[in-house]
């Protein structure tokens, strides 16, 4: 596995792992396995409090040592951490006058691993890889093996999810350091289905930068195999606040609110929201105010002339903020409100110097993942193109302390951010009306808890988010 995913667990958080499953007292005798163990420092501490323990019920140093092989295991697929892994384990055993410990740490792939038993703990921080960092092999061994991933573009770490749950014994607990996007995206849900029943807590560290170069915010959620619970407990670290939550009201995205009290309408049912054009290659198609010239016909930029007739004014909700005027090339006409696309011949016949210009894109412009049909001066996705010749809205997909919510022009084509619409037989609200409502208190409140957390207090949210808000 790609050693950039390597990702280590802070101590402070270690600690926490093994206090949420209470493993401090009467653990001598209990199997716990850490799994993605990497140079054990997780494991370091669990010997730690092993030890402890078990002097404080007066167990000799051999009987520690054989609890020590026979309780205590570890999975590490890299050879390299799992040989650190097993030298930092003998350098503590050692400080405590502790020797001969077989110790049960595996260099094997946890996901194909099979253990001899069940386990009365299981704690770890499973790799955070991405669906689309995942080589095809490990892609088809996860669909096939794991039911949270049959579907979609899964997360790595809802395999290792699914198996550490099927693990535990009938009594056991287990604590995961897991990114707290798993609560809200859309390849989340069956695993989230998975889970709900032995949802015991979740500590969320919304405002933590738990790792220094993940983007991503982390929570620490428990699982309680004892019983099938009806309600859990949500921990909001950075506020400082818990509140019950019963189980069934965990459903689609899992919103941990106190004050959740929806509207009656739908906004999806009064308007669109679609995510804008993708070029695919913003740098060949996006004039810079600082980079073009206004001529009588034309643009000039890099010393070509861009006629005017296939150029349109832009927006991206960074501009609008900063107040940026940029132009776009716009490959494409509209007729009586359709899209009116040209062959390369009558595109090369009415726009020569816009052609001239693009080459010095050609190679770039090929390699780009396109539409099938798409020709090479088109935009890489033109999907969104139909619903966007007529005033709208603009919103960002990343939300920050406030929304922001912008009206566009009916030539204006955004090539960032998501558009808003009115829907054809809505005959209620206006765009207006639909931007009052986005910057409401309410829609912020609500992006507050349907958003997913990504770089310090900004959220993420989709199309959908905005569709499904009820006002």
């Amino acid at each position: 596995m790609n050693k950039k995913c390597q990702v280590f667990t802070p101590n402070g958080y270690v600690k926490k792992l093994l206090d949420c499953i209470d493993y401090n007292k009467n653990i001598y005798d209990k199997n716990i396995l850490e799994n993605s163990c990497g140079d054990g420092n997780i494991l370091v501490v669990i010997v730690e409090r092993y030890i402890n323990d078990a002097r404080a019920h007066g167990l000799s140093n051999k009987e520690i040592s054989n609890g020590l092989s026979r309780c205590i295991c570890g999975v590490e697929i890299d050879p390299e951490q799992h040989k650190k892994c097993i030298a930092n384990l003998n350098e503590i055993v050692n400080e405590k006058g502790i020797s001969d410990v077989q110790w049960n740490i595996v260099n094997e792939d946890y996901l194909k691993w099979e253990p001899d038993r069940k386990f009365d703990f299981i704690v770890g921080n499973p790799p955070y890889i991405t669906y689309q960092e995942l080589d095809e092999e490990n892609r088809s061994y996860v669909r096939n093996n794991f039911i949270t991933c049959e579907k979609g573009k899964f997360d790595y770490c809802y395999a290792f999810i699914e198996k550490s749950v099927h693990c535990l014994s009938n009594k056991g607990k287990m604590s995961y350091l897991i990114p707290s996007s798993i609560f809200k995206t859309v390849f989340g849900e069956k695993l989230r289905s998975y889970i709900k029943p032995y949802l015991y807590e979740i500590y969320d560290y919304t405002q933590d930068k738990m790792f220094d170069d993940a983007l991503v915010k982390s929570a620490i959620i428990v699982i309680d195999k004892c019983i099938i619970h009806n309600e859990m407990i949500y921990y909001d670290m950075a506020n400082e606040e818990e509140m019950c939550i019963k189980i069934e009201n965990l459903t689609n995205k899992w919103f941990f609110t106190k004050n959740n009290v929806p509207g009656t309408r739908r906004f999806g049912d009064f308007f669109q929201v679609a995510h804008v054009v993708a070029t695919l290659l913003n740098e060949a198609y996006v004039l810079k105010e600082e980079n073009y010239q206004e001529m009588n016909e034309f643009y000039c930029c890099n010393g070509k002339n861009i006629e005017k007739e296939v150029v349109r004014e832009t927006a991206t909700p960074r501009s609008l903020r900063y107040k940026k005027k940029e132009k776009i090339i716009f490959p494409y006409d509209y007729k009586n409100g359709k899209l009116i696309r040209y062959s390369a011949q009558q595109f090369l016949s009415l726009f020569p110097g816009t052609v001239n210009y693009l080459n010095d894109f050609r190679e770039q412009l090929d390699e780009r993942e396109s539409d099938k049909n798409a020709l090479w001066f088109e935009y890489g996705r033109s999907q969104a193109l139909a619903g966007l010749n007529k005033r709208k809205l603009l919103i960002s997909t990343v939300i920050t302390e406030r929304v922001a919510v912008y009206i566009l022009k009916k030539k204006c084509i955004p090539y960032a951010g998501m558009y808003i619409v009115p829907k054809a037989d809505n005959k209620t609200y206006k765009l207006e009306d639909a931007k009052e409502i986005l910057e409401s208190d309410e829609f912020m409140k609500y992006v507050q808890d349907v958003g997913i957390h990504i770089s310090g207090t900004s959220l993420r949210i989709t199309s959908k988010d905005i569709e499904e808000f009820r006002f």
